[in-house]
């Protein structure tokens, strides 16, 4: 009886978010107004006032207590990396610009609503206690390492379109060059002509570079947030190019052709690897079924001899 209390309270006070939660998008005209007639705007934050009520209430609350926690935390030694950082680092590999307190607050609401749901059925449809148990269990299991599951593979992906997409944004980019574009006009005009992960993060070099960072500083922090060995090379070749002087269109020409190379190879590599991989389904799936139409005749034939 208690346990279902809680439920319906947990349930009760997720649906009050789901209403009130659009209402706090709304701008507070009262305090626009006050700020107007007192000429003292930097006592306002209207900015805020753009989110709804679940980002500028609660969300900064269970920020506080993240880091009041982590305050409270031994701190790290020296040389290692911190899970914050581990987190931000896969973020970023991820495509997705949000903080790690942003992140652990979705994590934590995701957590509590995907239990507190498997909870709510299971006291509904009243099902066996040990299998209620498994089934909480697993639904635990799910709240806390899905997040982390899915965006590990988030990271994956993101980082294999942009190994896709390299070679074909390369020779566009050549092509631009080529016609008289600079780089920084190079990087736009592949923006409106293509669309995907590397071009997104061509996109953010153009704006590092535009709000006043170096080129080389800008390309650097593209190297260092991505794993992927290619597109490193590429980085390391611009920055070089610039360096020295190399005309950087030559330099792209390159490596766009070692790129296609590369993905040739990988191509071969992938289907010689194929037939040994078919190897384990053909034992478990195919060999038995044949041995037995074989076989089973004869050992039939045996079984009634004797």
């Amino acid at each position: 009886m208690e346990l279902m209390v809680i439920a319906y309270a947990l349930l009760a006070f997720a649906l009050i978010l789901l209403i009130l939660g659009p209402m706090g998008k709304k701008e507070d005209s009262k305090n626009r107004r006050i700020g107007y007639f007192k000429r003292d705007k930097s006592r306002f934050n209207f900015g805020n006032l753009e989110g709804s009520f679940f980002d500028r209430v609660i969300g900064p609350s269970f920020q506080k207590i993240l880091k009041f926690i982590d305050s409270k935390t031994p701190q790290k030694k020296e040389g290692s990396e911190s899970k914050n950082e581990q987190i931000e680092k896969m973020l970023r590999l991820a495509g997705l610009f949000i903080d790690v307190q942003t992140y652990n607050f979705r994590k934590t609401v995701f957590t509590i609503a995907l239990v507190t749901v498997t909870l709510v059925l299971l006291l509904i449809l009243k099902l066996d206690t040990m299998i209620s148990l498994l089934i909480l269990l697993v639904a635990a299991v799910l709240a806390i390492v899905g997040p982390s599951f899915f965006l590990k593979q988030m990271a994956k992906n993101h980082q294999l379109g942009i190994k896709r997409q390299l070679p074909d944004a390369m020779d566009l980019l050549s092509v631009c060059i080529e016609a008289g574009l600079s780089f920084d006009a190079a990087l736009m005009k592949v923006s409106e002509k293509m669309s995907g992960p590397f071009i997104d993060e061509l996109l953010i070099v153009y704006r590092e570079i535009q709000m006043g960072r170096t080129r080389r500083d800008a390309l650097q922090t593209l190297a260092d947030s991505t794993t992927v060995d290619e597109l490193k090379t590429f980085v390391s070749a611009l920055i070089q190019a610039e360096q020295l002087g190399i005309p950087i269109n030559n330099i792209m020409q390159t490596q766009a052709e070692q790129l296609r190379e590369t993905r040739k190879l990988e191509a071969k590599e992938k289907g010689m690897k194929s037939s040994i991989k078919m190897l384990i389904p053909m034992l478990i799936f195919i060999f038995p079924v044949v041995f037995i139409i074989i076989l089973g005749p004869t050992v039939m034939n045996i079984i009634n001899g004797f």
